[in-house]
């Protein structure tokens, strides 16, 4: 999912040029696990934090890949061939792999205006209600959507002043109506509509079935989560004091804390159901809920709580544990 820019950074920008990658031979990979290649170490420096922070991301290419690979995901549903197990795996390795997307486009910060408009257009195309209601269709909402409305709406939101003008309605005189834009960036144009049989998926059964069941550490994620935390906060108590790399010091507490949301948001993505894994997925909770009376980002905090609620519909997940994997979460106003 990544590749070299020419100024040495790293990009989430297609390999091909087409807007849909096809994964064709290639292994499959975490994105966020690829974006945080440059911290090497579980005690990063403070300049491969500021290094990290400052990498080119492109969240217009994980946005796209965000919703390819789950109109994938929807289009594979189709496919009869499969066994149950196949067809389960296969499935949940798409949503897996679209969800990490999801996270990495929410939590990293609007830094410009294309990250704005990736961040605003997958929040139209993921997660609750993310389709236009019926005209003709009884609304009804209850606390809980409420509540993972409210969470979507926050992990997407971006800073108003840096939005331009939407595009303009059409002048009497203008042209080229069939194709008149109707938002500041469309996420689905070029990508295949989302039914019909597998577009490419279908073709590499195998790869996706091990992607999903070759889970992370979740023991040494959340011991990570943990220490970049404590890092970040460490940081910024340090460049409060007024050292001459205090700037630095600021972009490398940033780094840190964007790597530790991250590291949180493949703990609670990864569908590792035992005993364990909810006792570190809790942990996770936890932690979060304590990031909040600390400060940090109020989007940051929304998307650990937006992905947990969609990777509860993970495909692979036994049907009786879902609900064991939805956590109740302090209000974010």
């Amino acid at each position: 999912m990544t590749r070299n820019t020419e100024d040495g950074g790293r990009s989430l920008a297609r390999r091909s040029e087409g807007p849909v990658e096809e994964p064709g031979n290639r292994a499959l990979h975490d994105p966020i696990a690829m974006a945080v290649e440059i911290i090497s170490s579980d005690d990063p420096s403070v300049g491969e934090l500021a290094a990290f922070r400052r990498q080119p991301i492109d969240l217009k290419a994980a946005a796209r890949n965000a919703k390819s690979l789950s109109n994938e995901e929807f289009r594979l549903n189709l496919a009869k061939d499969l066994g149950e197990r196949e067809y389960n795996l296969a499935c949940a390795g798409l949503q897996i792999m679209s969800l990490s997307l999801v996270a990495l486009t929410a939590i990293w910060p609007a830094d410009d205006l294309d990250q704005a408009e990736a961040k605003l257009a997958l929040a139209e195309a993921t997660g609750a209600l993310h389709h236009r209601r019926d005209k003709g269709f009884v609304s009804m909402m209850d606390a809980t959507l409420a509540r993972r409305l409210r969470w979507k709406r926050t992990a997407f939101s971006v800073p108003a002043l840096m939005l331009p003008p939407a595009p303009p309605a059409p002048a009497s005189d203008s042209r080229g109506l069939a194709a008149w834009p109707l938002e500041r960036w469309e996420l689905s144009a070029g990508l295949e509509l989302r039914g019909g049989p597998p577009a490419y998926a279908h073709n590499q059964i195998g790869e996706w079935v091990g992607y999903a069941s070759d889970a992370p550490d979740l023991d040494r994620l959340l011991q990570r989560v943990r220490s970049l935390f404590e890092t970040c906060d460490r940081l910024i108590a340090l460049a409060q004091r007024g050292p001459e790399n205090a700037s630095e010091l600021m972009v490398a507490a940033e780094g840190a804390r964007i790597a530790g949301y991250l590291a949180a948001a493949q703990v609670m993505i990864w569908p590792v159901h035992n005993r364990a894994a909810l006792a570190i997925k809790k942990e996770i909770v936890a932690l979060i809920n304590l990031r909040g009376e600390i400060g940090d980002p109020v989007h940051m905090q929304a998307a650990i709580r937006h992905v947990t609620a969609d990777a509860a519909w993970v495909k692979s997940l036994p049907p009786d544990s879902r609900d064991r994997l939805v956590f109740e979460w302090s209000a974010l106003v």
